[in-house]
This record gives structure tokens, sequence and C-alpha cells, in this order.
């Protein structure tokens, strides 16, 4: 597990106006919030590198195999007087659905769920980034905060720069998978070049859609060009520098504050 610390300078701000210190303290804990939610979705992401499909095992192949072969005569027998190859279709599909079923039963993880897995924490991950990034967007504009907040906040775009395009397009795949851009009224996309070491596509024309690469999540955006955000530990690096950043912009009283908690 890896765990990204943070440390606030004071426990309270130290402003006269405590109506608008409390605002502004309950917007820096949903910035703190967002922060630990992304750092939960990467120790997630992670983990799933570490499954490895049970299918792939080739002692439990063959035990399945051979586990099969008992659900199927025995599905036979029921059917007593047909030829099996006559119903061949109907047993091989009861076969399946009983075998599954006693696997699920037993404490086996569909494959489909085993691999919708890390797709599931990248997006997490996504979403808890550009919360993140509303939400420092909303404080920057916030009446007498630092002006340093909004120069943090626009660092977010600096190191995140697909941040918004790729959160757009998880959001809209209904309108992508269709090959339509933003709006209201979604025009059809104009598919740019893809050269990544994964996709070659010098011309264009090349659709990606809840793509992972390594720790990487991408998609084409509503521009047509592909966009991508690194689930990875070098993210929320970037991310604990700018909510340090931010946090140290204003003035503080108290003890420091250690974070996330016990």
């Amino acid at each position: 597990m890896i765990v990204f610390e943070i440390a606030t300078p004071g426990t309270w701000l130290d402003y006269e106006d405590r109506n608008w210190a409390s605002r502004i303290e309950e917007q820096l804990r949903s910035l703190e919030s967002q922060f630990f939610v992304a750092n939960t979705a990467l120790n997630l992401f992670i983990g799933t590198q570490s499954i490895r499909p049970s299918f792939a095992d080739r002692e439990n192949w063959e035990r399945d195999s051979q586990r099969r072969s008992e659900i199927r005569r025995a599905i036979e027998q029921e059917h007593a007087g047909i030829h099996p190859w006559e119903n061949f279709d109907e047993i091989y599909f009861e076969t399946e659905v009983r075998f599954k079923r006693e696997k699920w039963a037993a404490g086996s993880v569909p494959r489909a769920f085993e691999h919708n897995l890390p797709f599931i924490y990248a997006r997490a991950f996504l979403y808890a980034l550009d919360a993140f990034d509303k939400f420092l967007g909303v404080l920057a504009k916030e009446e007498n905060v630092p002006r340093e907040v909004a120069t943090h906040h626009a660092k977010i775009a600096d190191a995140f720069p697909h941040l918004r395009g790729v959160r757009n397009t998880a959001q809209h795949l209904e309108d992508r998978a269709r090959g339509l851009g933003a709006g209201r009224n979604p025009q059809p996309l104009e598919l740019k070049p893809i050269e990544n070491g994964f996709f070659n596509a010098p011309g264009g024309g090349v659709l990606v859609l809840n793509c992972l690469i390594g720790s990487k999540y991408g998609s084409t955006m509503s521009d047509g060009h592909y966009g991508e955000i690194d689930v990875a530990p070098e993210s929320m690096l970037r991310l604990r520098e700018i909510l340090e950043a931010v946090l140290s912009s204003f003035k503080w009283r108290g003890p420091k504050r250690h974070a996330p908690n016990l």
C-alpha cells in the first residue's frame, strides 16, 4: 500500500472573518478528501496488477475440464433415450450454466469482473482528479483567497493536460462510441493521428475508448485527439505538491495537522 501523506501548517485558518474562514476550511477539507480518494483508487488499481486470471492456471483448467465432463454426463443421463448429438447445443448450454453457477457459488469470480476491475479503479482515479480540479477552481474564485491559489489551480492543467478531455469522454461514452464530439448538438469527430507505441495511426481515423496501456488510462477526446491519465504514484506526487502549496498559501493557527489518520 502506498500512502501519500499531507501536512497542513495549522489546525484552523487565522482570519478575522470566521464565517469566511469556516467556508474556506470546508472547501480545503473537500480538496483533501478527493486527494485521498485518488490515493485509495491508485492502491486498488495497483492491487489488480497482481491478480492472475484463474483460467491461466493449467491445473485449474484441467480440473474444470473434468468437472464439465461430469456435469455433461449427468445431463445426458437426464435426457436418457435421446442421442447426445441430436441435442448437442442444448446439452452444451445447460452444462455451461450449471458449471458456472457451481463455480460462482464456490467463490470464483467471473472473468468479466476480473477484467473490469482495473478499468473501474482507473476511472475512480480519473474522477477524483477531476473533482479535485473542480473544487480548487471554485476555491480560487472565492473572495479574499490568496492570489497564489489561482496559480496553483493552473498547475493542474500543466500536470494533467488531458484530464478534462478524458473525463468528458468517460462521462459521455454514448457520444464518443458513435464518433461524436461534445455539446448539446455534438458533431462528428475528426479523428487525429495516434502514435504512442501501442497505436500506430499516423493518418488518424482510429477511435479509442476506455483503454489501458500499462498504468495509463486513455480515450479519444471530443477534439479527436487521444488523451490519457497516468494512474501512477507520479501523478499523486504532482497532486500532493499542488495541494500542499495551496494549504501553505493561507494563514493558519494551532498545531500542524498530519493526514491521513489511522
